[in-house]
């Protein structure tokens, strides 16, 4: 049995996780039993981010965000895009759903069009507008604010429920390129008790280590890749007896070497 740990840092590789592994990859053990609820909560988180190809979406439709401009609102950073989903049917009506991590997903009221380029828009495209990057205000512009890590994400859904397309934007990235490889954790829950991490630039279908710090603790992980050169797992940095710290994770391969921090708990959250 492996002794108690002052810190609850463990790598929990859902059953989502797994179909990107590949088949015959056992999965990690965790320490401690996690609740059913937050299971099932990073298990759709990770599905919004993945947007695999499914039966709602079998030609694996992507959203596409092109930033229109920043601004500061209340002392606020306020970005806002554009959103696309090219290749989506133009003849069709949706409705556009928003989850934001510490709520539940909404529907923005209002009907949405598509136009031949895959811009969203609030009105069904004019002729003029129907090969245009542009629609002035008839298009959807989507003004986010979020804390740094934070992602928002979408979902498109056809009026006959047939065409489910998901999409995140994450304004403010905790991430770190070296090379071909890429490292980058992602906000779970608003004050980071629980966080993704995504790596993508490694080795197929291989398992590479990485390294997790927490104050004076230090534990080591493993990511499973599958045949892109991606990987994703979920880390819970709570601290025994500590109701605030950061996460520091580490990846150092011969390929490249990237370190990411990211603070959690009480106060954590701050909008950018």
């Amino acid at each position: 049995m492996p002794s108690p740990a002052r810190i609850a840092l463990q790598s929990v590789l859902t059953c989502l996780c797994l179909a990107f592994i590949g088949p015959g990859t056992p999965a990690q053990s965790s320490k401690q039993t996690i609740p059913f609820k937050t299971q099932d909560l990073l298990q759709r988180q990770i599905s919004w981010d993945e947007n695999q190809p499914s039966k709602n979406n079998p030609d694996g439709l992507n959203f596409q965000f092109s930033q229109i401009d920043e601004t500061t609102s209340s002392g606020k950073r306020l970005v806002r895009y554009r959103a696309y989903v090219l290749g989506a049917p133009v003849n069709k009506k949706y409705t556009l759903t928003v989850w934001k991590i510490g709520s539940d997903p909404h529907t923005l009221p209002g009907e949405i069009y598509i136009n031949a380029k895959g811009l969203l828009m609030k009105k069904k495209p004019s002729q003029e507008q129907e090969n245009s990057d542009f629609a002035g205000d008839d298009e959807l512009q989507l003004a986010v604010q979020a804390a740094r890590a934070e992602p928002v994400r979408y979902a498109l859904t056809s009026s006959n429920k047939d065409i489910l397309v998901y999409g995140t934007v994450v304004p403010f990235p905790s991430e770190n390129i070296d090379k071909d490889c890429r490292l980058e954790v992602r906000l779970a829950q608003p004050d980071a008790t629980a966080v993704l991490v995504y790596a993508d630039g490694l080795p197929a279908n291989t398992v590479v280590p990485f390294q997790l710090f927490s104050d004076d603790t230090q534990e080591t992980r493993q990511f499973n890749v599958n045949a892109q050169g991606h990987a994703v797992t979920t880390e819970f940095p709570a601290v025994n007896g500590k109701n605030r710290g950061s996460l520091k994770l580490k990846l150092a391969a011969p390929e490249c070497s990237v370190v990411v921090e990211i603070p959690w708990g009480e106060g954590s959250y701050r909008l950018m």
